[in-house]
């Protein structure tokens, strides 16, 4: 049964007003862009499913929560977490809240969203931050306490104190329904997929001001993340082969005014076929390593982005440390480092060198043998350096800028290039150059 009482959150200048309305939960605000800084580049093709994104298979994901969440909640996100288990050959360990060197972090709260890292991405994020979460008041049976309130002799609608008094007296009344599409959902994300709803040509949306604003109500979505999240299309590629599947697990509810022909679709509370079939062929049980592998590579063991000012050599120096692995695909990587301001916009130039996408930059390509394992700045070794001359630089007097660090993968061989591999930014540094 549908909810009719959905709480929803409204920022307004520093006062928070809550009111009950009748419109659909929010959904999954899985955003890969949201992480990375502003004017990055191009936030690039969504799909069913990120190939280059994929976990080790057969790997065992090293799991745990975040402070927060009871042991009755955190268990039913286990319990449908670990639906996955039966198709994919992944095993999800769930660890203690104090195990330190974890691939994937859970925090359970109110305000954050339903969202998660696709795939690999969660090592774009340190070990003291979340990769997933889950915003529980979406996960109550607002229909009992709404029931509890009416009993009361109160009429709706109702605020949010009311509801949340009535959630903290009497706890742990869940909607398993939802509670199950959401996680299974999220942890599709986890594994690698991506939005149905962005397979080529299966959609014909209306891109007017009725339906972005109907995101920006109910999901906070400013223009630029609804073109992200609801209409861009992904390349043919990603789609593995695959037809498009309605009852994807992945697949957003949509409206019939959404649309030009007026499709629509109810959410999705089960894995489909479909899902079940394609996480099977991205980690199949019966060999090593799926068909549908491409060039990889995984980052790991970061340590903090050096960068240096040399008065002798007038310029910037800059000195990731990290351990790169290759799979058996051959690709090109290059690895780059930006300039960018406090508020994480990239300083542009225009000139012939020194230049990523409009920005700022200094970068080196490497083609990395085959199942390799490479280690950049350890100890005492110093081997690779990106280096931005003075001259090349904004004027900074007086104010501190944010070096970016990325690592791109050209896949040659499938024709899909400048895919981002890792990425992570210093604090603010004061810079005087001259």
């Amino acid at each position: 049964m549908k909810k009719q009482f959905i709480i929803a959150i409204f920022l307004l200048a520093a006062t928070v007003q809550v009111k009950a309305q009748y419109f659909p939960e929010p959904g999954c605000t899985t955003d890969v862009g949201k992480w990375i800084l502003a004017e990055k580049d191009s936030l690039g093709n969504r799909g069913v499913g990120d190939n280059y994104h994929l976990w080790d298979n057969g790997q065992v994901l090293r799991i745990k929560f975040m402070a927060g969440g009871s042991k009755e909640l955190r268990d039913k996100v286990i319990k449908n977490a670990k639906e996955w288990e039966k198709y994919a050959n992944i095993k999800f360990e769930f660890l203690p809240d104090n195990t330190a060197n974890t691939d994937i972090r859970i925090k359970l709260g109110r305000g954050y969203g339903h969202n998660s890292a696709v795939g690999t991405e969660a090592k774009f994020r340190r070990d003291y931050q979340q990769t997933v979460n889950f915003d529980t008041i979406y996960f109550m049976d607002l229909n009992y306490y709404v029931e509890k309130l009416k009993k009361k002799g109160l009429n709706p609608p109702f605020n949010f104190n009311q509801v949340t008094a009535e959630i903290k007296s009497d706890p742990n009344h869940w909607n398993d329904k939802e509670l199950r599409r959401v996680v299974m959902h999220e942890f599709g994300h986890v594994l690698g997929l991506l939005h149905e709803q962005s397979y080529p040509g299966a959609i014909n949306w209306k891109k007017t001001d009725s339906v972005y604003n109907y995101y920006q109500k109910t999901q906070g979505w400013n223009k630029q993340k609804v073109d992200f999240n609801v209409f861009a299309m992904s390349d043919q590629f990603y789609t593995n082969g695959t037809e498009y599947d309605p009852q994807s697990i992945m697949q957003y509810a949509i409206q019939p005014w959404q649309t030009t022909d007026g499709f629509h679709l109810d959410d999705n509370f089960e894995l489909s076929d479909g899902d079940k079939k394609l996480i099977a062929r991205f980690y199949p049980k019966d060999k090593t390593e799926s068909d549908l592998a491409v060039a990889q590579v995984e980052i790991s063991d970061v340590g903090e982005l050096e960068v240096i000012n040399d008065d002798v050599r007038k310029g910037l120096v800059i000195r990731p440390s990290f351990i790169l692995k290759t799979n058996s695909k051959l690709g090109e990587v290059y690895f780059v480092a930006r300039m960018a301001d406090e508020l994480g916009m990239y300083y542009k130039t225009d000139a012939k060198y020194y230049n990523w996408g409009g920005a700022v930059a200094a970068y080196r390509k490497a083609i990395l043998f085959p199942n390799a394992k490479f280690s950049y700045n350890k100890g005492i070794l110093k081997n690779l350096e990106l280096f931005i001359p003075f001259d090349q630089l904004p004027s900074l007097e007086g104010k501190k800028v944010i070096v970016a660090f990325a690592v791109y993968l050209d896949d040659v061989n499938n024709n899909q290039m400048n895919k981002l591999m890792y990425f992570s930014t210093t604090t603010p540094l004061s810079i005087p150059t001259k």
